[in-house]
């Protein structure tokens, strides 16, 4: 039977998702933008012109057949073994271990697909990325566990324990923390592989920030505790650590009999990833880095650069970040609600995430630090002038 014969086919309930938080975004800066107003283009992970030896690799690439396999070319997978080995002492069996994505956001959704029921909770400590469509995609229910700004937003341990119920699958982690820029040390990671194998949970942690650590912190893989609690998945993401946020190239870290679930699902979804951008993160990740590095190194100095500019212009003092590309700022003085802090901060040309959508507080918005320096001068100017039109004294 017909759903509609005039209208548009009516489609189930089930497939109704918000729009994500970040896209929501890019749709009102586009309407500022619209209506005359010059908007930021402020990133977060690196953009960066390709190497000369990777491209050597694509053009290469691009004249030899696709292989397709569906876990990924087997040099791929080589190379991110020997990375993870030589950055964390894990010795990593790239044939069982390893699956190539289309990115960190494909890999966690297949996992979650993967691996919950309908029904399943996933534990999550939040503020955090954009995880609630894929796991209600997969049937499952998030279960929420704040933290505390006046914490450092470090992860409520005992909160965590506390959500565990007869439901519960997994806890989700971002690490670092994406919007906070929080980074667990190795004392809390443990403490939450702890808290899984005692209750019988899944681990699952996205590590796409991984490279961007600040102040002498370290990032902690969860892996590197597989010996104590072995159910545990890695998904991760090259657009940051190397520049390739228009490859698209990501990878699931797991164990053998969860890889092999996901090679089948992947099949029926994508059956490959491309052996162009495969050939092209092999070459970045076995090449020099002398392109890359410096970048890398630099953004310490934009988050104090931010930071900085966010106290002098009378927001109050956020949580320094001690990873990744992003902070989390009060603007509780540019307005009574969400939506009146975003169109202060748009018209002075800042496009924000949020936080209610990355369930953080409602007056806080995520900042990112990750262009020249320049850019950032600029938008710590707009920020400043945010809070004096808002005070009613611009100038």
């Amino acid at each position: 039977m017909l759903r509609s014969t005039t209208g548009p086919w009516v489609l189930p309930a089930a497939t109704e998702l918000p729009v994500m938080g970040a896209m929501s975004m890019r749709e009102r800066a586009a309407r500022s933008e619209r209506d005359g107003v010059r908007i930021l283009p402020i990133a977060g992970a690196p953009v960066l012109p390709m190497p000369e030896h990777v491209r050597r690799a694509v053009a290469e690439a691009m004249t030899r057949p696709d292989p397709r396999d569906t876990r990924g070319v087997p040099e791929l997978r080589a190379a991110i073994a020997a990375d993870l080995e030589r950055e964390h002492g894990l010795r990593i069996d790239p044939e069982r271990r390893l699956l190539i994505t289309h990115g960190a956001m494909q890999g966690l959704a297949i996992v979650l697909r993967t691996v919950l029921a309908p029904g399943d909770e996933v534990i999550v400590p939040t503020p955090t990325f954009f995880f609630d469509g894929t796991i209600r995609e997969a049937g499952a229910t998030p279960a929420f566990v704040p933290s505390r700004e006046s914490e450092g937003w470090a992860i409520d341990l005992a909160g965590l324990e506390a959500a565990v119920t007869s439901r519960s699958r997994a806890i989700l982690l971002c690490n670092p923390n994406n919007p906070t820029g929080y980074l667990p040390d190795a004392e809390t990671i443990a403490a939450v592989v702890d808290i899984a194998a005692r209750h019988g949970l899944l681990v699952i942690s996205d590590d796409s920030w991984q490279h961007f650590t600040f102040d002498g912190h370290r990032y902690h893989p969860v892996e590197v505790l597989a010996d104590r609690w072995p159910h545990m998945v890695t998904v991760t993401s090259l657009s940051k650590g190397y520049a390739f946020g228009s490859w698209r190239v990501g990878y699931v870290l797991a164990p053998p009999h969860i890889i092999d679930a996901l090679e089948c699902r992947f099949q029926w979804e994508s059956a490959w990833c491309g052996v162009v951008p495969q050939r092209a993160a092999v070459a970045a990740l076995t090449g020099p880095r002398d392109w890359l590095d410096p970048t890398l190194a630099a953004y310490q100095a934009r988050r104090d650069l931010v930071w900085d500019g966010v106290v002098a212009s009378g927001l109050g003092e956020p949580v320094r970040p001690t990873g990744g590309a992003f902070m989390l700022v009060d603007c509780s003085r540019l307005g009574d609600t969400p939506e009146e802090i975003d169109r202060v901060l748009l018209r002075n040309g800042i496009a924000a995430v949020r936080g209610g959508d990355m369930h953080a507080p409602g007056t806080h918005v995520r900042i990112n630090f990750g262009s020249d320096e320049q850019l950032l001068k600029e938008l710590v100017g707009g920020l400043a002038q945010a809070v004096r039109e808002s005070a009613g004294t611009q100038l």
